[in-house]
């Protein structure tokens, strides 16, 4: 008796674990667990997660339907936004092959700078940048269609080098 009672239980918290789709589950997995998202808000409370896990899932059983039309409405994230994630962008920039040029202030120039524009978000989706040798960047705001035309011509494969036939 008392193992088909743990069994099921263990299969219940598994259930209640990894389903976390409904709003309240994922505040608990945002909040203490971090399965869906890279950090969890807080970082020790992973016993608090999982103890208040089946107290949600019984929520969001109970409103359902509720949260089955906003989402409709209101869109798959509702209510979480999450923001993109800049700082990969941050590292992809400073990886690349002209910030490794620059000289050591120079460096540290165009990191602090880049940084500022990410704090006083002055970049979107459609804006270009540009490191000058001095290691203070340009930026340049672009239109839809200049921007579709970049991307389109940085997704082509590199032209090889002309083949040359030696007899």
């Amino acid at each position: 008796m008392k193992s088909r009672i743990f069994r099921s239980l263990a299969i219940a918290m598994a259930t209640v674990l990894f389903s976390s789709g409904c709003m309240m589950s994922r505040l608990i997995d945002r909040a203490f667990l971090g399965i869906t998202v890279k950090r969890p808000t807080y970082m020790d409370r992973k016993t608090t997660g999982v103890f208040l896990l089946p107290f949600t899932f019984v929520i969001d059983v109970a409103t359902f339907p509720i949260q089955a039309i906003l989402v409709v409405i209101l869109g798959d994230n509702f209510p979480f936004t999450d923001p993109p994630d800049q700082m990969s962008t941050v590292h992809a920039m400073l990886d690349s092959p002209q910030f490794k040029k620059l000289g050591e202030t120079e460096q540290a120039i165009a990191t602090a700078e880049l940084k500022q524009l990410m704090i006083d978000r002055k970049l979107t989706p459609n804006t270009a940048l540009a490191l000058g040798e001095d290691g203070h960047w340009t930026v340049v705001e672009l239109s839809a269609d200049t921007r579709n035309q970049l991307i389109a011509r940085a997704q082509q494969p590199a032209v090889p080098e002309a083949l040359v036939c030696e007899r």
